[in-house]
């Protein structure tokens, strides 16, 4: 008779995983093997504030103000007089009404058909007005503009390169034209002499205007002129004054301009070279610095240097075609629209169809901090800062064109919700070669969300419920390496309290 052989059950050890409250934002470029859980390496369409992942940014239809000492707002309806035109470039167009005896404001777009419209920032009654120039009202191409005092008027000198024309509109809504002028784009002022690119035919060579004189191009010693940028650095796509300066933003480099007095005492410094491509449009002044991006990342430039901003994502930008990308600055955090590659399967938004740009990177100046929003196709990209008018306002590729958005938390763009997903590391946990159990997971969340938990053996979706306390889900996912998600779909988010159980197959 034999003894009975006992069965060898082998053992599990408990041990809890928390998420470092979502902290640590994104990161794409360290191996999911080697990467801390406190990082995720899929964030968008969240934000996260104050240890959750909330509602992220959206955009709804513009809303300004009806008069100047109320708050009461009305919504910017564009569509209807235009037949639909798509808005693309716009100019926020600030002057002193001597009728008045105060500063008023108009917004000045330019549409797919060609035409140049305005409307009043701030009126009782919404309504857009076309620029008629000589019974004309088409300007192809890409246009610039640029506010200026011109004989002692508050103007807005437009430039239309297909027609060497520019245009200076003033408060009266009357345009002067200027013919045969240069094919100008990139403007900037500084000490009373405009500065541009003849973007037409000459992107190397920066123009500027006789003295107190926009539409005086005239070049000789007395009047207009000309410096010659002919080097490695490349075209000129950008102008911006900056501490007393004028700085030329090129394809590959950074040149410093001091320009006082006479032409003869100008001078030409070469400030910084770039080993990859500088997207003029994203080039934005942001206090005491002035942020660009370049074809690898973002970079903060001080008046002499350049240093990069450590994203922490950079790959999903690299050799992206961002020639069409723009940034803008607002409540001391920089904005840039540009295009991404995510590196997955997923269709948001704008990604469902055909697009230009498909993300808008936030980037707080005191903080540090990076928030994402993907799936908007976003032309033109400014501030809007005056008065009682405080909006980051934008117009749209596709179906939304014909509308003006401005910046908001909803998690939507124009009321429909943008998938918003947080996604761990795949991760052994740091136990290498074991396979694990992952048995319960507990979240709190103030609107419906799905938990996704994969390993390389399968995949579970669990639906949570909004609740305002603390949730136990039962799992039963196994295998050696995990990944958690956290998916919603719009609504008032809020999930915090992150943590897993797992067992450790010992």
């Amino acid at each position: 008779m034999f003894a009975p052989k006992r069965l060898l059950l082998k053992k599990i050890k408990d041990y809890k995983i928390n998420f470092s409250a979502f902290s640590a934002g994104m990161n794409t470029l360290i191996d999911d093997v080697l990467m801390p859980v406190k990082y995720a390496k899929k964030l968008f369409n969240y934000t996260v504030k104050d240890g959750a992942l909330k509602t992220g940014m959206g955009f709804s239809r513009l809303k300004l103000p009806k008069t100047d000492n109320s708050f009461e707002t009305s919504e910017v309806e564009v569509s209807a007089p235009l037949n639909n035109s798509k808005i693309k470039k716009f100019w926020h167009f600030k002057f002193y009404s001597e009728h008045l005896g105060k500063v008023r404001h108009k917004l000045i777009f330019h549409c797919d058909d060609n035409s140049l419209n305005y409307l009043l920032a701030v009126s009782p009654i919404q309504a857009n007005f076309q620029i008629i120039v000589n019974t004309e009202n088409n300007f192809p191409g890409d246009i610039s503009a640029i506010n200026y005092h011109l004989n002692g008027k508050d103007c807005l000198i437009l430039f239309v390169p297909s027609q060497n024309r520019i245009l200076v509109f003033d408060q009266d809504d009357f345009t002067t034209i200027f013919e045969d002028a240069p094919n100008l784009t990139a403007s900037a002022v500084h000490n009373e002499r405009l500065f541009a690119v003849n973007g037409e035919t000459d992107k190397k060579t920066l123009m500027f205007s006789a003295n107190l004189d926009p539409t005086n191009w005239n070049i000789n010693l007395d009047e207009a002129g000309f410096i010659d940028l002919r080097d490695e650095r490349g075209a000129i796509n950008k102008i911006i004054p900056f501490n007393d300066y004028v700085y030329a933003f090129r394809d590959y480099g950074v040149t410093r301009i001091s320009a006082y007095g006479s032409q003869e005492e100008f001078s030409v410094t070469q400030l910084y070279t770039s080993s990859t491509k500088i997207y003029g449009n994203s080039v934005t002044v942001c206090g005491n610095k002035i942020l660009f991006l370049s074809r690898d990342g973002l970079y903060a430039f001080d008046g002499f240097s350049a240093n990069k901003i450590a994203l922490n994502f950079e790959d999903l930008i690299k050799d992206n075609p961002n020639e069409f990308c723009v940034g803008a600055f607002y409540r001391n955090k920089f904005y840039v629209a540009l295009r991404m590659d995510f590196k997955d399967n997923i269709q948001i938004g704008c990604e469902e169809g055909e697009f230009i740009n498909n993300a808008l990177i936030e980037y707080d100046l005191e903080t540090g901090n990076v928030n994402l929003l993907r799936g908007v196709d976003i032309y033109d990209l400014k501030a809007l800062e005056e008065g009682n008018v405080s909006k980051l306002v934008a117009t749209f590729r596709g179906e939304n064109g014909m509308y003006f958005g401005q910046l908001d938390s909803s998690g939507a763009f124009f009321g429909q919700g943008l998938k918003a997903v947080w996604t761990s590391p795949k991760t052994n946990f740091g136990f290498a070669n074991q396979i694990k159990i992952v048995k319960e997971l507990l979240i709190k969340t103030q609107a419906d969300c799905e938990v996704v938990v994969k390993s390389e053996l399968e995949q579970k979706t669990y639906l949570v419920k909004a609740n305002e306390k603390l949730q136990r889900i039962k799992t039963n996912v196994k295998g050696e390496n995990i990944e958690i998600s956290y998916v919603s779909n719009g609504g008032n988010i809020a999930i915090s309290c992150p943590q897993i159980t797992i067992g450790v197959v010992q």
